[in-house]
This record gives structure tokens, sequence and C-alpha cells, in this order.
């Protein structure tokens, strides 16, 4: 059965690359929506703002909620202070206990739909078949294991309070307006850098923000959204895949060598030691990002809301660069 989107929204994060296309979704939805941002954060147009230092600034989250029908909660504590170094508190204070105060401020203030934004990392980093929602979670860092524990906060409280509560668990995200790795990697593309991963036969899961979007608005439309899902574009890539369609996005020829992948791995063993010593990102961890398969089937979404993604990889790429190309690939 189809339900009504709530007329009410509070998205947290609503500054923040994925926060600012949820908002414009639901605006697109004719949802009346409120933003939740830290200090000097700016909202999308047509978004009211609610500033707070946290999601531990009870006042706020109050104020925040109050004439709210449904949250979508975005915001997160994602990078650790620096590589290598003990369990960060953030991830606890804000994912975990963050998540929990959000959550039940809000049933308080009536709120009837609260989508949790969780993340692949809440089951692991690497898998060689593609994992379901019966996958047996095995978190291997500090943020994926707060994701999973936010995870069951949100259904152990929608279970008690009768709330409709949507987990969409996301691998990496790509769109106009992108941060990070992803954006890095269109960076080199553009600038014509050379990798040495023609040899790579992997499978990753990737994810457009507007078929993210879309994922969000049909777990609250649809009756049986109230669950855990897995999101993604429903068509994998190994990674020379991904670099040759982001550089026919952007008019460039993919510029692969074959290297054995043991040899990859072995130089980047060797660079561990003084990646270590300067507190960086370890090699080995990044290259395993690369070559390793992190494959998601969203098949129960399909089933469950009737979700199909509205873009397809190329056309999710092609708007990427578009934005790239327009924004100048901002640093």
């Amino acid at each position: 059965m189809i339900r009504q989107l709530p007329g009410r929204v509070l998205v947290t994060g609503a500054s923040g690359f994925v926060g600012g296309h949820m908002c414009a979704e639901l605006l697109r939805q004719g949802v009346a929506v409120r933003g939740l941002v830290r200090p000097n954060g700016v909202v999308p147009p047509r978004v009211e703002p609610c500033v707070a230092s946290g999601l531990h600034d009870a006042d706020a989250m109050a104020e925040a909620v109050a004439g709210m029908e449904g949250v979508i909660h975005l915001a997160a504590h994602v990078h650790q202070r620096h590589p290598g170094a003990a369990d960060d508190p953030g991830f606890f204070t804000v994912n975990v206990e963050g998540t929990r105060r959000l959550m039940e401020v809000a049933i308080a203030a009536g709120v009837r739909d609260f989508v949790f934004a969780s993340s692949v990392k809440a089951v692991g980093e690497e898998g060689a078949l593609p994992w379901t929602e019966e996958t047996p979670p095995r978190p291997e860092d500090a943020y994926g294991r707060s994701k999973l524990e936010g995870e069951r906060i949100v259904r152990t409280l929608a279970a008690e309070r009768g709330v409709h509560a949507p987990i969409l668990r996301f691998p990496m995200v790509y769109g106009p307006g992108m941060r990070a790795n992803i954006l890095r990697l269109f960076r080199a593309v553009d600038g014509n850098a050379i990798f040495p991963f023609a040899s790579v036969r992997n499978r990753r899961s990737f994810l457009f923000v507007g078929n993210l979007t879309a994922a969000v608005v049909a777990t609250l439309r649809s009756d049986q959204g109230s669950d855990t899902f897995f999101v993604s574009d429903g068509q994998d890539l190994s990674v020379p895949e991904l670099i040759a369609g982001i550089a026919m996005a952007l008019n460039r020829q993919p510029r692969l060598v074959r290297v054995p992948v043991s040899l990859l791995r072995g130089a980047a063993f060797a660079a561990d030691i003084p990646a270590r010593l300067m507190k960086r990102t370890l090699p080995s961890a990044a290259l395993s990002r690369l070559t390793g398969s992190l494959s998601v089937d969203p098949g129960k979404l399909a089933r469950m809301t009737g979700f199909k993604p509205p873009y397809s990889v190329e056309e999710g790429l092609r708007a990427t660069a578009e934005w790239f190309r327009t924004s100048g690939g901002p640093a």
C-alpha cells in the first residue's frame, strides 16, 4: 500500500553533499523542509534553517523536531582524527548516542517517520559475493561499528514506539557536489593520470545521489519500507570500468596500464612503513579498496517498495561530469 509522504520533514546534515540533494528532492515532492546544520552551515534555498552545535544540544534538538512529521537523519561523524589513531570517541558520541537522542526527542515530539542513513561499512569492507540483508555484519572499523549500533538503536525504538523507520545502507555515493575520494578520482582522470589497474577484476557497488534520494522517498511511500535495505545503482563496476566510465563522461581517454595485482600489493605493503610513521592512510588499505570487491544486492528494496533506480550509471556519471566541468573540479 502507498503511504503519504510526511508533510514536514527535518533533514540533518542539510548543508552536506547528500543533504542538499535530499532537501531538493523533498521540496520537489511538495514537502516542507527544515535543515539542521552546524553554525556557519548553509541550507539550500527554500529550506528553513535550524542551527545546533551538535546532536548533544538538547534545546536545539527539541527546537529542530518541533512540528515535524518526519526526520531524515544524514548527519554523521565519518573521519578518524588521523589514520592509525585509537578509535575516535566522536564515532560513538555522534553516530550512536546522537542518533539515540535525536530519535527519542523526535518520537516525543510526535514524529512518525524516521529515516536512518547507514553504510555498507556497518557490514564490512570487502566480500567476494554480493551482500544481502541476511549477511552477518562484521564491521572492521569504528565508523562501521558505530553505524551498526545506530541501526540497532533505530530498529529497537521504532519497534517499541510504532515508528516507520527505514534504514538504508549506502555504498560509495557520487554526484554533483561530491567530495573526498571519488572527486579526487574525477580530477585524476581529467588530468590524464595513468592508472595501473587494467588487470583488476573486482566488482564494486556505487550509488548516484539521485538514486539515493529516490530510494529514501520510496521507503517513505511504502508500507513495507520500515526495514533495513542495501541501496545501489543496480549495476556493479570493476575499478577499470569505473575509470573508463568517468573518462567517457569527461570526454577523456582512459589511461589504464596492466600491472599484476600481486606487484601492486607488494609495493603498497612496502609503502605502509613510512605511512605509519607519518600517521597517514596506509597504501595497502587504499589499494584494497581499489582492488577488492564490495557488492551489495538491492533486490530486497525493489521487492518491498517497488523501487527502481531512476538513473543509470552512465546517466549518473554524465550528470556528475557536467557539474565537475561547470564547477571547475572544486578543491
